[in-house]
């Protein structure tokens, strides 16, 4: 009898323990942003009608208080620390919960921090407050709409589409926000896609993100006029890969030289007449493992189609271009194979450009060097006479010059050397360089921390000066919608005739980021003579980001009006290159075979519609920035934690029972 009732309380007790972990997650399981695990910060509502969301900051540290701010990026460029001192100087009262209400606005950004009751910093963030952040976190379900109402909407996928549906019934621009997983412990992959609606319905192309076949759950709501105008819904695509597949592009038919791609056209009876390709440059320094860059897109026609990616080849040793048709239907017909193109070795331009310049200083009487870098051209300056200096500096700047453009620039953009020895034939000149900056220019940028390389190398002959100017230019009315903040900015150069019809040597500018603009979504734009616009800059893509000293560094062939804008499908972050860590082999790189979690640094190609001649530059990364969906913090590690602890409890309880119950015996 005592046996069985023993069993009966083992038996009770295992099944409590069993009931404990149970009901534990619903306790512990909630998501939320933390502070070093000091501070928790949780959206609680989304006003509709004021577009912001409200937020419960909460720490249960003692002696410590929390301080916020909050930070439109129109305002002045503030550093961290900046930014901090500002949340201590403006918080009134010292509690340990605030509210605080934070428009929907992409401008506008929360800080947060932790203070001592002596004032020292304990810990801070800055909180990710895009919508799509907040909206697919694993609790938005929690999230309370507040001061209007949100249309109803539906939503199929089908041909590798989302296709949306809400009840409005209204026609213009939005914008759809998806994100979606694959299977049970699938990736998670996010967007915010710009769309025009018709009647309440639009569509966006998600086919880059599908590999596999599977099932797709999708969470997806609409923002339009920059409000979210609906809940977040779901929607299930059931995908079946097919076996049938685009013939790939004739390789052998596609030129690409000192990085400029060339795809030929194609016959009108092809069935490549009319396809969208993605075009990605991929970049390596020991030509094994890869890196995947910019993606071009453009359509085929009977015409040839030209790809200058001489603005993305930077920093790196060896590219090259993989090249795949694309489907319009993928449930019935897979994208082509990728194929590839010859590497290019930009070591080949700097080896060029040294030699080039051996070259001159034999002609000059100068005795042959083994190479033509900085420190060697210096040493045979300095022990020149006065008239051999002026001799020898102005070969230098002639053989430069006589150098083709296009390899000068590829050097100076990806080998330090190159530059190195370009700065020091610019000192070798005498010609002095000076930034002449207009005062309403000076409104958004430093103008200390201005700097210009090659600029004096292009003065006219008997010109003792050259000035980099910039002015504010009007406003650009034909800019397209999905360019924000726009400032165009006339850059140019005094004393240089050539600065807008071509520079015989690249000018490389460093110049710090204007007011007003959001790093991790700049872009810098160029206004043709004919009053037309281009992208050609993006970071990692043209332009590179010094974090420290918050300046940016491009290269350019030829001056005119330049715009820098944030562009709303920009994705790049500073310190977060767009380029992926997807090491391949050289002779095969490869694409991300599944979807992969935002805010790592593999990205999905996509492409643009089809072009008449001119290829057109497409997004190419999801990281985490203010309009791009990074991966929620997984729930469950705390609580994990938890169980565990509770099942231990249970064990030593159950196991002490029956120790006593041996000691009764």
């Amino acid at each position: 009898m005592r046996k069985r009732r023993m069993k009966w309380n083992v038996l009770a007790l295992c099944m409590a323990v069993v009931l404990i972990v149970t009901m534990l997650p619903t306790q512990v399981l909630t998501k939320a942003e933390t502070i070093d695990g000091k501070v928790e910060i949780k959206p609680i509502s989304y006003d509709i009608g004021e577009n912001a969301f409200n937020y419960r900051i909460t720490t249960s540290e003692e002696n410590a208080y929390i301080a916020y701010y909050v930070y439109n990026k129109q305002e002045y460029n503030y550093t961290m620390d900046e930014l901090f001192n500002l949340a201590k100087e403006t918080t009134e009262q010292k509690n340990q919960q605030v509210e605080v209400k934070v428009s929907g606005n992409i401008l506008d950004l929360l800080y947060v921090a932790l203070i001592s009751t002596e004032g020292d910093l304990l810990c801070y963030t800055r909180c990710n407050t895009a919508f799509n952040h907040i909206l697919f976190a694993d609790d938005a379900e929690n999230i309370e709409y507040v001061n209007g109402t949100l249309d109803d909407v539906s939503a199929e996928v089908k041909n590798g589409k989302i296709i949306v549906k809400d009840s409005s019934n209204q026609s213009g621009s939005g914008r759809i926000c998806y994100t979606f997983t694959r299977g049970m412990n699938g990736d998670d992959f996010g967007k915010l896609v710009n769309c025009d609606f018709t009647d309440g319905e639009a569509q966006v192309d998600i086919s880059d993100c599908i590999s596999e076949s599977g099932e797709y759950l999708f969470k997806y709501f609409i923002v339009k006029n920059g409000v979210v105008t609906t809940k977040v819904n779901t929607v299930t695509y059931n995908y079946t890969k097919p076996t049938a597949k685009l013939d790939p592009i004739n390789i052998s038919t596609v030129k690409w030289e000192k990085g400029i791609l060339t795809i030929p056209g194609v016959d009108k009876n092809s069935q490549l007449m009319g396809k969208r390709i993605a075009a990605t440059l991929y970049k390596s320094n020991d030509n094994e493992q890869w890196l995947r860059g910019t993606c071009r897109g453009t359509g085929l026609g009977n015409y040839d189609t030209r790809v200058d990616y001489n603005e993305s080849i930077k920093d790196y040793k060896y590219y090259k271009v993989g090249i795949v048709v694309k489907s319009d239907d993928i449930d019935n017909c897979l994208d082509s194979d990728e194929v590839f193109t010859d590497i290019y070795d930009t070591t080949s331009s700097s080896e060029e450009v040294d030699n080039t310049l051996k070259d001159v200083l034999t002609q000059a009487g100068v005795d042959s060097v083994e190479k033509a870098d900085a420190d060697t051209l210096n040493r045979i300056y300095n022990e020149a006479d006065e008239t051999k200096k002026a001799e020898i500096a102005k070969a230098l700047r002639d053989g430069l010059k006589e150098t083709d453009t296009a390899t000068l620039r590829t050097a100076m953009q990806t080998n330090s050397d190159t530059r190195a020895t370009v700065e020091a034939i610019e000192k070798m000149s005498g010609i002095t360089v000076a930034n002449d900056v207009s005062e309403d220019v000076k409104a958004y940028i430093d103008t200390a921390n201005i700097k210009v390389l090659g600029a004096a190398l292009n003065a006219d002959d008997g010109v003792s000066n050259v000035g980099l100017k910039i002015t504010k230019e009007a406003d650009v009315a034909t800019l397209d919608s999905k360019y924000k903040n726009a400032i165009p900015l006339g850059i140019t150069l005094t004393n240089v005739s050539t600065a807008a019809s071509g520079l015989a040597v690249p000018v490389t500018i460093t110049i710090p980021v204007p007011r007003g603009i959001d790093i991790s979504k700049l872009v810098i734009l160029h206004m043709n003579a004919d009053g037309t616009v281009n992208e050609n800059f993006s970071n990692g893509n043209g332009y590179s980001y010094d974090l420290n000293s918050r300046t940016i560094t491009f290269t350019v062939t030829h001056f005119s009006t330049f715009i820098f804008a944030e562009a709303d499908d920009t994705s790049t972050t500073p310190g977060n290159p767009t380029t992926p860590a997807n090491p391949t082999t050289p002779e095969n790189p490869t694409t991300p075979a599944n979807p992969t979690t935002p805010g790592s640094s593999v990205t999905n190609p996509t492409t643009a519609e089809p072009a008449q001649s001119q290829a057109t530059e497409t997004d190419n990364a999801a990281s985490a920035t203010a309009e791009t969906v990074t991966s929620s913090p997984k729930t469950g590690d705390n609580g994990s934690m938890a169980v565990i602890w509770v099942l231990f409890a249970g064990c030593a309880i159950t196991a002490f029972c029956y120790a006593k119950k041996r000691v009764r015996r």
